[in-house]
């Protein structure tokens, strides 16, 4: 009824797994008190996958049921990417500063499109829409700031100031964007506002109705041939 894709259910069983597998290994590690480096590969692994579980289940919340859906999917496949570059580090122990630094920048830009779908949930009336298309360049322009730092390794107090700020209006932005939204469903036209789960469902029960009606009509043209028979058989 939702139309949710194929991956809601993996993702959401993989956050509940690993969610719980990390807890009871933590309570027995500190029961045990066997901390090791595998205990910790093990826990970070299961952080892994949580992290990324949900960040996968936020795009696909964002999906539309028309449309690319770009962004839901580059950020599935950035998580995607992003996981796997810390797992095979983890249990590979990769000692590439080159390659830690590559994971860290797809982490980033990964963490930066999961948010702007996110915000793509919010509709904002037409009066607003300008402050999603502002609001996504402030958020991917803080990714490339903090993946050139995470490159060229720039140690400079004022790009840390300069990013700090940064980061305080791209949070400012990802408060208000809901906000707008709260705002712009309270005017007549609500109909082009509908998040994405709503536009989903009605979608579906769209369809629903469609099918029922097809029934319906194929019912009724039973019930006429089968009466157009008894009528023949009675006449005769």
């Amino acid at each position: 009824m939702t139309g949710s894709s194929k991956l809601k259910k993996p993702l959401l069983y993989a956050l509940i797994i690993s969610v719980i597998f990390g807890a009871l290994l933590g309570i027995v590690v500190v029961l045990l008190d066997t901390w090791g480096w595998f205990e910790v590969r093990v826990i970070l692994t299961t952080l892994v996958i949580a992290v990324a579980s949900v960040c996968g289940l936020a795009c696909d919340v964002s999906r539309t049921p028309a449309g690319s859906n770009v962004l839901p999917k580059s950020g599935i496949v950035l998580t995607a990417m992003t996981a796997a570059l810390m797992l095979v580090g983890i249990w590979c122990d990769v000692d590439s500063e080159g390659y830690w630094k590559c994971t860290a920048v797809a982490a980033t830009f990964g963490v930066a499109t999961v948010q702007v779908s996110l915000l793509s949930i919010a509709k904002l009336a037409g009066r607003f829409r300008w402050v999603y298309f502002i609001g996504c360049q402030i958020i991917y322009g803080l990714a490339i700031l903090i993946a050139t730092v995470i490159l060229f390794e720039i140690n400079s107090e004022p790009l840390w100031r300069f990013l700090a700020a940064h980061s305080i209006v791209a949070a400012a932005v990802s408060l208000v964007i809901p906000i707008l939204h709260r705002i712009g469903k309270t005017e007549a036209n609500r109909g082009e506002l509908l998040m994405p789960v709503d536009q989903r469902n009605i979608e579906s029960i769209d369809k629903q109705i469609a099918l029922l009606q097809k029934q319906i009509t194929q019912l009724k043209q039973l019930r006429i041939k089968i009466s157009g028979e008894s009528e023949a058989i009675l006449e005769a």
